[in-house]
């Protein structure tokens, strides 16, 4: 096996030796799926042969990522498809000399037997509630992470009477009312940093939400002006610290449950929102309930461009009669439904239901109680994106007993065919099992397994010489069959590892704030875009066989497994092996 694998790296360098060792730059484009090349970045040429590249075996690999983020930003829609044929040449840039191709190899899917495996990717899909958190009630405790832990741990042992609710985002309500007449003590600070480090230590992002008003009204706690200010500033430097721990920030302070409303104080709330946004560092995106309080800000504001949403009126498509029953305006055809649907693929959206006890007329004893449409609700939570959406609301907040309306999205089926009259995407392993046969599917598990981002790797392509010392080229497609990009995901690459598994090198390349699953600016063009991300690596000096992977991962070193049956170890998916000689 030895011999084969390099005599084939021998004829790869021969074949090589007469292409460019300069390299195109990394590129990562989004094209319409199953188009023609025609882009200014090069198309690497391809044959179906595999000279000095093999499958890795599986195996199991230290980690040795290292934590990184990137700033948001908006991205335009690339104008030029990207190629798709399996026999082409490639032109170096600048040389006019052919380069052949050293590997193609197509990826294939998983199906849905695999559907677990999804459920762990960081910073997407379900997010738990924490709802009760004093922040002077830590400051009291002895040992501060025991109990933040047995917070965190009580909301997980809920999700474990839910099979397959698993979560790796949490909303944390952390109440300041304690502390209205003076300063956060250092004390409580301390805790709400611990807080934070516990959670992340199990691999969980947070939603932090400081407030005071624990319900509508709540006048003993409702908190001043000067006092949220005040606040805000001692808690600048804690968010500056914990910023690798937070998913998103939500714009929050002010009246019950920090949701901009029910409150009797006066407030300036533009200069709130300026002070809580210049609280937050830039790498991290803001997300405030609903457009009308966005649109406090001038759209030329940089502020107004980190700026998503936290809909806790998520109803999806409704009947007329039922519009404006607790929306705020967010209903479908409305200008606040639309500024959503413009918005949402450049900030992160959030939601969750209204509360179960108001779908049983608990609460409304004027009004008939109904429960939310799943159907509906899975169109809004593509049309605006969500990256998540509260497990707990309308859901199991009452216990077993008491049926509301996410317990009924497990009885609604869902067929292909409902799917593609409605527009909605879904990857075709999704309805087979891994024996090909079929699977029935439920509204609550698209839910599930589409919030945020999907990614699956389509084609890998490597030209160069596999040489010691030399470059090879990596270019790989892919496609996100997720509602929205990997927000917080933002860190993508490859990496060459040893026969050990140890990392050798990383290759930064890609753009995943730009991996759209379909038109980021027309929504009703639901053509699933094909993404390309390449990148020019270079090649250790030692000779010896090494494992080329790609990486997706979030600020806290935490990888993103992708839709494929390629090994996925440590947070890093094994592409192909590559013999040095």
């Amino acid at each position: 096996m030895k011999k084969r694998l390099i005599a084939g790296a021998l004829c790869a360098v021969l074949l090589l030796a007469a292409g460019c060792r300069q390299e195109p730059p990394p590129a990562s484009s989004g094209t319409p799926a199953g188009s023609s090349a025609s882009s200014g970045a090069p198309a690497d040429g391809s044959t179906d042969g595999t000279a000095g590249f093999t499958d890795p075996a599986s195996s199991t690999l230290p980690d040795s990522s290292t934590p990184g983020s990137a700033a948001p930003g908006k991205t335009t829609r690339p104008k030029t498809p990207a190629g798709s044929g399996s026999v082409t040449t490639a032109t170096t840039a600048g040389t006019g000399k052919k380069t052949p191709v050293a590997v193609e190899k197509a990826l294939k899917p998983l199906t849905a037997s695999d559907d677990a495996q999804f459920w762990g990717n960081p910073d997407r899909g379900f997010r738990s509630n924490i709802s009760g958190v004093g922040v002077h009630t830590i400051a009291e405790q002895k040992d501060m992470a025991a109990y933040c832990k047995e917070l965190v741990m009580k909301t997980i042992g809920q999700n474990k009477n839910y099979p397959g609710d698993d979560t790796m985002v949490m909303q944390n309500y952390f109440y300041l009312y304690a502390y209205n007449n003076g300063d956060i003590s250092a004390r409580g600070l301390e805790g709400i940093k611990t807080f934070l480090r516990v959670q992340a230590e199990m691999g969980i992002k947070s939603q932090p939400r400081f407030c005071y008003m624990t319900s509508m009204p709540d006048p003993d706690h409702e908190a001043s002006q000067e006092t949220m200010l005040r606040h805000i500033d001692q808690l600048a430097p804690v968010i500056k610290e914990m910023k690798d721990t937070i998913q998103a920030f939500p714009i929050c302070f002010i009246g019950a449950w920090g949701e901009w409303h029910s409150y009797k104080m006066e407030h300036d709330r533009l200069r709130l929102l300026h002070a809580i946004g210049e609280m937050a560092p830039s790498e991290l995106f803001l997300q405030i309930r609903i457009p009308t309080y966005k649109n406090l800000l001038d759209k030329a504001d940089p502020l107004y461009r980190r700026l998503g949403f936290n809909i806790d009126s998520t109803f999806g498509y409704v009947e007329p009669e039922q519009m404006g029953r607790g929306t705020d305006g967010v209903d479908p055809g409305k200008p606040d439904w639309m500024q959503i649907t413009r918005e949402s693929p450049y900030v992160p959206i959030d939601g969750e239901l209204f509360w179960g006890t108001w779908s049983l007329n608990e609460h409304f004893n004027d009004r008939d109680g109904f429960m939310i449409d799943g159907y509906g609700v899975i169109r809004e939570l593509s049309e605006h994106r969500f990256n998540s959406l509260s497990v707990h609301h309308n859901y199991r907040e009452l216990g077993p007993e008491k049926k509301l309306s996410m317990q009924y999205w497990k009885e609604a089926a869902l067929t292909p065919e409902w799917l593609d009259a409605h527009g909605l995407l879904y990857a075709p392993g999704w309805f087979q099992k891994a024996d090909g046969g079929p699977v029935e599917r439920q509204v609550f598990d698209y839910t599930r397994d589409y919030l945020g981002y999907k990614l699956e790797l389509r084609r890998l392509t490597l030209t160069g010489e596999a040489v010691s010392g030399g470059r090879i080229h990596a270019r790989l497609e892919l496609v996100n069959y997720g509602f929205s990009v990997p927000f917080g995901m933002e860190e993508s690459g490859f990496a060459l590892l040893d026969s050990e598994g140890g990392l050798i090198s990383e290759t930064p390349a890609g753009a995943p704030l730009t991996w759209h699953s379909r038109n980021p600016e027309d929504y009703g063009d639901a053509r699933l875009l094909t993404h390309t991300v390449e990148a020019s690596i270079p090649l250790p000096e030692a000779k010896g066989t090494y494992t080329l992977a790609f990486y997706l991962r979030n600020s806290m070193g935490t990888g993103a497994r992708m839709g494929n049956t390629e090994p996925f170890a440590h947070g890093r998916t094994l592409l192909c092996e590559v013999p040095v000689i």
